[in-house]
């Protein structure tokens, strides 16, 4: 190989740890596939580093067809979890994902979601922090339908992303004043998540509810059930059939 090592690393190892691409380059030149230098390389690389405590903790929603996986995604610090935020990542190839992260890291299975055919499944991850998986039943027959679904499905997720923080933090002030009511009027309950994400003004719409608008209560605010019913008229009604959220909100 006539490659010089700057060049091997920009055509073959542009993004693994320098030790990497020095074994992979030393591969190379005794005849080896760079696939293979590479690959063989990053086995050598990640094998020590694998023993190490993983503290940093993100998570990954997968879709596939009718199914949603979450993964956990762990490293052992926060620059990692920044950095798997960019570019192109095989989760599920650690070694490789240890050689380019130049620390420890694992993917493991969380949790899998499965659902009927005859639901939509909108989801949205927040830069590997927070997650919503929606699930929407109608009666869709054409492809067209079934895009205008599917739009609606992901932006509500992303509507319960933003949400969800709201809602916990209003659950735990009815809880914290039924405890110590001092003469304060208890709030009502609140409805389970699905419902009360209907009730909220909608978000992440351009052109609907401008965000200096959603404070002024004299201006007509879209609510996200509003925003259902407007962009679905011609299919029968669409349902929420389940919101699952993923992330520590609590600790938001």
């Amino acid at each position: 190989m006539n490659l010089s090592l700057h060049e091997y690393r920009d055509n073959f190892c542009k993004d693994v740890a320098l030790d990497v691409l020095k074994r992979a380059y030393g591969y190379s030149q005794n005849g080896h596939l760079p696939s293979n230098a590479v690959s063989t390389s990053s086995v050598f690389y990640a094998e020590p580093k694998k023993y190490r405590p993983l503290l940093q903790h993100g998570l990954w929603a997968e879709k596939k067809l009718n199914a949603v996986t979450i993964w956990d995604l762990w490293t052992e610090t926060a620059t990692a979890q920044r950095a798997l935020l960019e570019g192109v990542w095989d989760f599920k190839n650690r070694t490789m994902c240890i050689a380019r992260l130049g620390e420890n890291y694992d993917c493991k299975h969380q949790t899998t979601l499965d659902f009927p055919n005859e639901l939509i499944i909108g989801v949205y991850e927040h830069r590997h922090r927070f997650a919503a998986v929606v699930s929407i039943e109608s009666n869709h027959e054409s492809a067209f339908e079934v895009r205008k679904v599917q739009e609606i499905a992901d932006i509500v997720a992303k509507n319960a992303v933003a949400y969800y923080p709201k809602y916990l933090h209003e659950k735990e002030y009815i809880a914290w004043a039924c405890k110590h009511p001092h003469g304060r009027q208890i709030p009502p309950p609140l409805p389970e998540f699905s419902k009360y994400l209907l009730e909220q003004p909608l978000r992440f719409v351009k052109d609907v509810n401008p965000e200096y608008d959603l404070s002024r209560a004299t201006k007509h605010v879209v609510t996200i059930e509003a925003f259902i019913v407007f962009r679905s008229p011609a299919m029968q009604k669409l349902t929420i059939a389940s919101v699952d959220m993923f992330g520590d909100f609590e600790h938001l």
